[in-house]
């Protein structure tokens, strides 16, 4: 079917910050998308506070990373406090291997604004007060019925994408169901203007004589939750909460101490909700991707939600351009569920973990030495932010190495030294660009390359993937951690190491065995307009 009968090559239902960085990489990446959200005016409320250095590394190429971070709260420490408000245990964040803080405190509209101004510079805005009502697959396509305030029309798109929520309209047309549980606790909290003076940066956990609470700093204001007891306010449902409720149980829990007690001046939101843990089973369906919380939720605990969204986004936004630019057969779609269900699985043990922690379930933990430990310490601050994870279930994946910390499935540290040999450093985060797949050759010393070497790698690659491959050689100190065996790398558009190979010190890794990984990934891809000459 010619393009001409499709209004989009994408459909994104859903804008919020997952459907929005979803769009904004794809079409960075040349394809063509559209994007509906069903309220008229965006939102002004803080939902989702939390943003990981994972996903700022992630939107850093595409000019909103920075702006985030001027945004900010930045969160500069923990604090565990017991039923008598004294401080049990103090966790600070320290720096860690990426060039944005671990965590930091960002209201989710601020994330919208930034990222839909962005798509907006490149020729996208979002058709607001359109509303999903139906959809329906073919071969070729999706047929999407929505309604606006002019009536009912249909849009046909090559994929749909449903990042519509937890309450999502896609997953629920798809007949798709959420699988996992309900955490038992009810909660009750709310954005809290206080009096204060300076700038807040810690977060606090409160264990409370008869239930926890917890801050956490915003500009100006905190986010406060607590638990309801069983049988209090029996008539709350998830949705909008009274105000006075809300300052009712702050001043129950921080407000019974005075030197935790601040004075409320105003409450901007509140809301009842329950948190969860659950996943769909696969996150395509056919020519239908889920995204977000229409694909799996998790605990508040730790910040994951958003920040596992808009990864799925880059995930999914790669993998689609590759398909859809690159010819590469849509198996390699597959992939998407296999990496984001795998990192569902990981983010949502750690959440669980510190859900269990938050509630009071499993203080002891709190006094467990090795946490406390500056190692242990530094280990928790890489998890929270997100840069530990790796992928190990994908086709894709494939290790051919035997020495180097940093396999097939991590992402590319961000302080990782690409110089050539001349001139300056070159760290990856400066190179990174959310487009290409690149390919690095680490070797200790620039002139065992020879240019007849780099000519069969650039054919090799060119081949599979045309424009859409650079090549960095990395020389001496730049990657002494392959010392002595250079090596080869392949790194996806997303920052993750898919395929890695080495050889043995004074020798150069065999192309062969690249070409035959291209061979085995991008099979699809290969056509008379894009062999080289």
């Amino acid at each position: 079917m010619s393009d001409a009968a499709f209004d989009c090559e994408v459909l994104i239902v859903g804008a919020g910050p997952v459907g929005l960085a979803t769009a904004l990489s794809l079409v960075a990446q040349g394809v063509d998308v559209r994007i509906i959200d069903d309220m008229p005016v965006r939102h002004a409320t803080p939902r989702a506070s939390s943003i990981h250095a994972r996903t700022l590394e992630l939107l850093a190429p595409f000019g909103v990373s920075d702006r985030l971070v001027a945004y900010a709260q930045p969160i500069r420490q923990t604090l565990f406090l017991d039923v008598q408000g004294r401080e049990i245990l103090r966790r600070e964040l320290r720096a860690i291997d990426s060039q944005y803080p671990a965590q930091q405190s960002l209201q989710q509209w601020h994330a919208e604004w930034m990222i839909a101004e962005q798509l907006l510079a490149r020729g996208v805005s979002v058709q607001a007060a359109t509303r999903c009502t139906d959809l329906v697959q073919d071969a070729e396509g999706v047929v999407v019925t929505v309604e606006d305030d002019t009536g009912i029309s249909t849009l046909r798109c090559r994929y749909l994408i449903g990042a519509d929520g937890a309450r999502s309209t896609v997953r629920k047309r798809c007949s798709v169901h959420m699988v996992g549980e309900d955490y038992p606790e009810r909660w009750i909290g709310g954005e809290l203007v206080i009096e204060h003076t300076g700038v807040l940066t810690d977060t606090h956990i409160l264990f409370g004589p008869d239930r926890p609470a917890l801050t956490f700093p915003l500009d100006g204001a905190i986010m406060f939750f607590t638990i309801l007891r069983e049988g209090e306010l029996p008539e709350a449902r998830p949705g909008p909460a009274h105000s006075e409720h809300v300052i009712q149980m702050y001043r129950g829990t921080f407000g019974a101490f005075p030197h935790l007690a601040q004075r409320v001046l105003d409450v901007p939101w509140c809301g009842h909700f329950l948190m969860h843990k659950c996943c769909v089973p696969d996150l395509r369906i056919g020519r239908v991707f889920l995204a977000g919380d229409a694909a799996h939720l998790v605990s508040a605990a730790g910040g994951y939600g958003m920040n596992a969204g808009i990864q799925d986004g880059m995930n999914l936004a790669w993998r689609l351009a590759a398909h859809l630019r690159l010819n590469v057969d849509d198996s390699i779609l597959e992939g998407y569920s296999v990496d984001r269900r795998e990192m569902f699985e990981l983010i949502s043990a750690m959440s669980h973990r510190t859900h269990q922690v938050m509630v009071g379930n499993n203080p002891d933990m709190l006094s467990n030495p090795q946490l406390r430990s500056l190692e242990g310490m530094a280990a928790a601050d890489r998890a929270a932010s997100e840069v530990n994870l790796s992928y190990t279930r994908d086709r894709m994946w494939r290790d051919e190495a035997e020495t180097g910390p940093f396999r097939a499935g991590m992402r590319m540290p961000p302080t990782a030294d690409l110089a050539s040999g001349e001139g300056a450093s070159r760290p990856w985060s400066s190179l990174y660009d959310g487009f290409n797949w690149t390919l690095i050759l680490t070797v200790p010393d620039r002139t065992a390359v020879r240019t007849t070497y780099i000519r069969q790698l650039d054919l090799a690659a060119l081949v599979w993937l045309n424009a859409r491959v650079r090549i960095v050689l990395a020389v001496g100190d730049a990657f002494a951690w392959n010392a002595p065996r250079p090596t080869l790398y392949m790194v996806r558009p997303d920052g993750y190491i898919a395929f890695r190979c080495d050889a043995a010190a004074g020798q150069l890794p065999d192309v062969n065995r690249l070409s035959a990984w291209l061979i085995d990934n991008f099979a699809g891809s290969l056509t008379a307009d894009s062999v080289a000459p």
